[in-house]
Order: C-alpha cells, then structure tokens, then sequence
C-alpha cells in the first residue's frame, strides 16, 4: 500500500544518512535526514489515530520525530512528539517520545554522548551491500536485523568467511544510532 510504500522510502532515505555518517561525510547526513523526515510525515499522516489499527500511525509519528532529530530539526521533532502524544498514544510510544525529547534536550545542550557499552549480536550474516560498506546480521533471538557499517578493507575476508553463517558481532553505536562493526567471529 502507499503508506508502507512512502515509508520504505523513507526508511531508504535514512538510510543514506546512516552510511554517510558511517563514512565520514557528516555535511551530507542531515540532508538524507530531511528528505526521510519529509517521506514520513507523509506516510503519518494518510494515517490517523482513528484508523481501525491506530498503532501504525503512532509508530510512524515518532519515527518522523526521530528523523527530525536526527536532521537537527529540534523544534520539528518537538512538534511532532507534541502532535502524537496529544492524540493518546499507546505506553510503549510515550516511553519512546520521551526518549527523544530527552536526547533533544541532551543534543541541543552538547551533551549528546556516545554508548559505551558495545552490543553484542548473535545471528546470521544474511546481506552485503560491498558498494555501501554494509552488512546485515539477523538476529533470531531479538527478532531483529542490525545494518552495520564495516571497514571497506575487512569486507571481502568477512564476506569469505561468515556469508550465511551464525556470527557473533560486537559493535559500537555512534551518538547518532549508526552501528559500527568493532569484531566478528563465527558463533560456537
């Protein structure tokens, strides 16, 4: 349908950003941020918190709120956490807008810091994107695919080794979400 559709796109846009970042071109990332951010708000709002099903519309105004912060459009992304907590969302998407209007808060401060605790992920290493320096690892257990970025020269030894096999990744996310592969190494 068009709203998963825009979505997608959306989602793809972002996407870019990500691997901008993961890159080093962090002029570009904010530009990849808007664009998703314009795709989304677009796909919220076909939906509305009358809808049969309301939750698509409540997860895909927060997400538009985090794309706005992730394009340093604090006060949009404020709007948008306004906009969704004013028509009742579910706990789960309240928990989650106030997660965002606190890193709003933390990145406006300059307090915006980085994990530090490395997450560690089992699964399967199902997509390459060599061109993008990216894979994708599946992970069964937490129901969840993690996109990380890799080092251009680690790619083909990684690729060669561990292509549709169980890995256990340790990786680093930046300030921005952005995975970053530290180490991988085939799972017991």
């Amino acid at each position: 349908n068009i709203v998963r559709a825009t979505h997608n796109a959306a989602m793809d846009t972002a996407t870019l950003g990500d691997v901008s970042i993961g890159k080093g071109f962090y002029e570009k990332a904010p530009e990849y941020y808007k664009q998703a951010l314009e795709l989304e708000k677009m796909a919220a709002f076909m939906t509305s918190a009358s809808d049969d099903d309301p939750i698509p519309h409540f997860i895909l105004l927060r997400s538009a709120a985090a794309l706005a912060l992730r394009a340093k459009l604090f006060e949009e992304s404020e709007r948008l956490i306004e906009i969704c907590l004013a028509e009742n969302p579910p706990a789960f998407i309240r928990k989650d807008l106030a997660d965002i209007a606190e890193l709003i808060r933390q990145d406006r401060n300059g307090e915006l810091k980085q994990p530090e605790t490395p997450l560690e992920i089992e699964g399967i290493l199902t997509n390459i994107l060599a061109e993008e320096n990216q894979i994708t690892v599946k992970s069964p257990t937490l129901s969840q695919s993690f996109l990380l970025v890799v080092p251009k020269d680690r790619m083909h030894e990684i690729v060669k080794k561990h292509w549709s096999k169980k890995v256990n990744v340790v990786a680093r996310q930046t300030p921005h979400g952005v995975m970053v592969l530290e180490k991988i190494s085939a799972a017991a």
